[in-house]
């Protein structure tokens, strides 16, 4: 078996330890167990990406203004009252996500808010609590904007952990030279060498 091989096994035994573990203060601390599995998009999207762990400010923002595009879109609905929801919401969630395809790539390109999946995640997670809260029973936790964006945060956080805690075991067992292409985003990579743009 390779180093790089050894080092995917390992991270791959020790990361879904760390996570487990990193989300038990999330479920302890806060009235937001149900809503765990947001917890984990962060650590899906970063391995989607091939970030460097720097990257994950730059994602955290653009789900931030995501979420932002959608309490916009909010308040203009709020202004049509006698528009039909399904018309409000196929018009509206159409020109939202033209916007974040456009002034992401476009206008953002170059700063840190232009990891476009991020963005559109965080419309897509407005689209939830606008949606799924209404079905949900009294007595469950209300998920706002705002929670969301602070379920968010801590999975950036429990990211940068898992990832710096996985590296740092690699390196002390199979030294510095072990990454492979397929390994996980490079923690050591120079951020400046990625380009904030994810479309």
């Amino acid at each position: 078996m390779s180093k790089a091989t050894s080092a995917i096994l390992l991270e791959s035994i020790a990361a879904p330890i760390l996570i487990t573990l990193l989300l038990l203060p999330f479920q302890a601390l806060t009235p937001m167990v149900a809503y765990t599995p947001f917890v984990i998009l962060p650590i899906v999207l970063f391995f989607a990406l091939r970030m460097p762990v720097g990257g994950l400010v730059a994602m955290f923002l653009s789900f931030t203004v995501g979420v932002v595009w959608f309490w916009l879109f909010t308040l203009v609905a709020g202004l049509l009252p006698n528009v039909p929801q399904p018309a409000l919401l196929s018009v509206g969630v159409t020109v939202v996500i033209f916007l974040v395809l456009f002034v992401h790539r476009v206008f953002l390109a170059n700063t840190p808010f232009a990891v476009v999946p991020a963005a559109l995640l965080g419309v897509v997670q407005g689209l939830v609590v606008m949606l799924v809260m209404p079905m949900i029973g009294e007595d469950a936790p209300r998920l706002t904007l705002l929670w969301l964006v602070g379920i968010f945060a801590y999975g950036c956080v429990l990211t940068a952990v898992t990832v710096f805690t996985t590296d740092a075991l690699n390196n002390a067992i199979f030294g510095k030279g072990w990454r492979g292409e397929d390994a996980s985003p490079d923690v050591d990579k120079d951020d400046s060498e990625v380009t904030p743009q994810q479309s």
